[in-house]
């Protein structure tokens, strides 16, 4: 019983030292589109774990890009986190060193509490409240109140992208209340009917209304320094052309 006990122990040991890993850092869009979705699939088929360190885009690279981590994946393309991060005062050296491939796209979500009247916005609606030209929800066929603008100071790709694609790269409104993580930003829109937010599906609630407007995607980007490593490559052939293809969310 004895020796049984040790043969087991040997193998788990074994077990343990063989089996392959993969640190990754990312933000809350890929995380909700593709990571999250695909990982049980991708650990299952080919046994390698995903431990994933979760930020903002700009604290995903500056993981990885600081040894923390061996892969990024951020809700932007490489040029925009390389300005995002110059934007930051972070000097970021042999840029072409890294190699960069797209895994997919997220989609920028607009919700508005469940009790707003606002089903659909234009992007000239949007980019009127966004940028604080339109202050009152009767302007765009809603209650006679004062619109709150909620927006993530931890997401640069989601308003970086929202800002280029809705507010043709003009400032956001000076009065918003600023928040962190998605989920506080769904917090406070569930509690306010006059708030508005953008962000991930990790907005989205039973307390909150998905309103429709022009589509908002950003490329979802993984980075890694030189060549991707065999373990590295087998996750990016999994969500781009395996099991993992039918798996991920925009």
């Amino acid at each position: 019983m004895k020796r049984m006990l040790i043969l087991i122990c040997m193998f788990l040991a074994v077990s343990t030292v063989q089996a392959e890993e993969i640190i990754l850092s990312t933000g809350s869009g890929p995380l909700d589109s593709i990571i999250n979705p695909v990982k049980d699939a991708f650990e299952k088929e080919t046994g390698i774990k995903l431990t994933i360190l979760f930020g903002s885009a700009s604290l995903a690279f500056k993981q990885f890009y600081k040894g923390v981590s061996e892969i990024g994946i951020v809700g932007t393309s490489f040029n925009e986190v390389l300005d995002i991060m110059k934007k930051e005062g972070f000097e970021v050296k042999d840029s072409a060193s890294f190699r960069h491939v797209t895994l997919g796209k997220g989609m920028v979500r607009t919700v508005v509490n469940k009790d707003n009247p606002v089903s659909k916005l234009s992007k000239e609606q949007l980019k009127g409240i966004f940028t604080g030209k339109i202050t009152n929800w009767k302007e765009v066929g809603g209650n006679d109140s004062p619109i709150i603008v909620v927006l993530s100071t931890l997401n640069p790709a989601t308003i970086g992208a929202f800002k280029k694609i809705i507010l043709d790269n003009e400032p956001y409104a000076k009065e918003v209340l600023e928040l962190g993580h998605m989920d506080e930003l769904r917090g406070a829109v569930e509690v306010n009917p006059e708030a508005i937010t953008i962000g991930t599906s990790a907005v989205l609630s039973k307390g909150v209304k998905l309103v429709e407007t022009p589509e908002v995607f950003r490329a979802v980007t993984l980075i890694t320094k030189g060549e991707p490593p065999l373990k590295v490559q087998k996750f990016i052939d999994f969500v781009l052309t395996g099991p993992g293809k039918k798996l991920v969310k925009e």
